[in-house]
C-alpha cells in the first residue's frame, strides 16, 4: 500500500490536477510523507515544492480517502491518497518533477490516474465540479 496525501483545490467548477515529467496522466497534487511528518507537514511541503504556493494551516479541511489501484505499479499495489482541501498564498506555479498543471472538470476523468478519476467523481457527486 502506497500512502500519499493529496490537495483538492477547487475553482470555476473545476479541480487542480498536476502531471509529473514522462507521466501521461494527471494527479492530484500532494505525495508521500517524509519520516515522522504530519499530515499537514507533508502535504504542505509537497505542495510547496510541486507548485511554488503556500497553504494556510487554518483552512485545512480533510475531504475524503481513497484506496485505488496504483497508476504505474503492478496490478496488486494499491494507493491510499487521503484528501485536503486548503487555500493557499502565491501563484501556482509548476517547480520540480510537475510539467504541467490543469483545470479537470468531470469530463476529464479519462485523462487521470485511478486514484484522480474517484476524486472527480467524488466532487462532481457533491456538485464542487462540474
Amino acid at each position: 500500500m502506497i500512502d500519499v496525501l493529496a490537495w483538492i483545490c477547487l475553482r470555476n467548477n473545476c479541480v487542480l490536477g498536476t502531471r509529473t515529467r514522462g507521466n501521461d496522466v494527471f494527479y492530484m497534487p500532494g505525495g508521500k510523507r517524509e519520516a515522522g511528518e504530519s499530515d499537514w507537514a507533508a502535504l504542505s511541503r509537497e505542495v510547496q515544492e510541486e507548485l511554488s504556493v503556500t497553504l494556510v494551516q487554518p483552512t485545512l479541511t480533510e475531504t475524503l480517502t481513497i484506496v485505488e489501484s496504483a497508476h504505474g505499479y503492478s496490478p496488486s499495489t494499491q494507493v491510499r491518497m487521503k484528501c485536503f482541501q486548503a487555500d493557499y498564498v502565491g501563484e501556482l506555479n509548476p517547480a520540480a518533477e510537475i510539467e504541467a498543471i490543469t483545470w479537470l472538470s468531470h469530463i476529464d476523468w479519462n485523462q487521470c490516474a485511478p486514484a484522480a478519476q474517484r476524486v472527480l467523481e467524488y466532487l462532481y457527486a457533491q456538485q464542487l465540479i462540474a
